[in-house]
């Protein structure tokens, strides 16, 4: 087995991003309406997808394009209103870029809305990633501010 001189090591190590214990946040205005595509019952019934793209940036001004598909997997509890759905999220950072983070999670939504309440948040789990998040874990806190932006913090382990 051959050995790396420490200065070549060195070197290598440097030039690999530093993504533990990071923070990536993004931000984005109110959030178009959907593609609804309305599967089994009609209206609001278990299996409906919900599906966006649309732009952001991070606090840093890079610019993010955001694709999600959200699948209802719960209809709507009588006493809350409320209908668990299954994110897929991809956050593709730069232009024309291959840097992604891949979230996914389930939160619980108003029936007759597409996103959660204002000013609540919601956890996810970051699945992986590409380019310079290759590998990527951790958590993404996604919260729907008061006047109607979103803010998705993502801690990278």
């Amino acid at each position: 087995m051959k050995k790396i001189p420490l200065l070549l090591a060195a070197i290598l190590i440097a030039s690999v991003p530093a993504l533990a214990d990071s923070t990536v946040t993004v931000i984005h205005g109110k959030t178009p309406d959907p593609t609804l595509i309305d599967v089994g019952q009609a209206g609001d019934s278990v299996g409906d997808q919900r599906i966006w793209h649309f732009d952001g940036k991070t606090t840093d001004d890079e610019a993010v394009a955001m694709d999600w598909i959200m699948t209802t997997t719960q209809a709507a509890d009588q006493d809350t209103g409320l209908e668990s759905r299954v994110t897929l999220g991809v956050f593709s950072f730069g232009v024309n870029s291959n840097d992604r983070i891949l979230i996914q999670g389930v939160g619980h939504y108003p029936a007759k809305g597409s996103t959660v309440k204002v000013a609540s948040t919601l956890e996810r789990a970051i699945t992986g990633g590409t380019g310079r998040y290759d590998g990527a874990k951790g958590t993404v806190v996604t919260t729907h501010m008061p006047d109607g932006t979103w803010q998705h913090v993502m801690h990278l382990d």
